[in-house]
């Protein structure tokens, strides 16, 4: 266990307070994710933001698991609308080492592909930074 920002985050410091050189440390995780994370209960239900909060995830990572079959929206909601999981789904999949493998797979294979699509003048850079190209 990394202890050394298991200690930053429950020191003042993670709640907002300023360093003694005056700048704010870094936030390891947004306010809303750090209140659900704080709640004493849980809701039943979980958006988006929520549930990539609590499984460890970025926000936009959530749709590529659920285009795969890693996991599964309540109900049959349309394409466009928020999507919203279960608790207790997403509880037990954050308990699984093989699942949360199986999902990081997906994801690193999903933004591989992406990322393979890409023509060789989409991954060039655009301008040097010095003004030469």
């Amino acid at each position: 266990m990394n202890t050394h920002v298991n200690e930053r985050i429950g020191s003042g410091a993670a709640a907002g307070a300023k360093s003694p050189t005056g700048s704010r440390p870094p936030e390891l995780i947004s306010a809303t994710a750090k209140e659900l994370l704080n709640l004493r209960r849980l809701p039943a239900m979980l958006n988006t933001a929520q549930t990539a909060a609590l499984i460890g995830l970025a926000e936009h990572d959530i749709p590529i698991l659920v285009s795969v079959g890693l996991l599964e929206p309540l109900g049959d909601p349309p394409p466009s609308a928020v999507k919203h999981f279960a608790t207790v789904q997403v509880m037990e999949l954050a308990g699984e080492i093989a699942l949360l493998s199986k999902m990081r797979n997906a994801l690193y294979e999903h933004w591989r592909n992406k990322n393979a699509r890409k023509s060789p003048v989409e991954a060039r850079p655009r301008h040097a930074r010095n003004g030469h190209h």
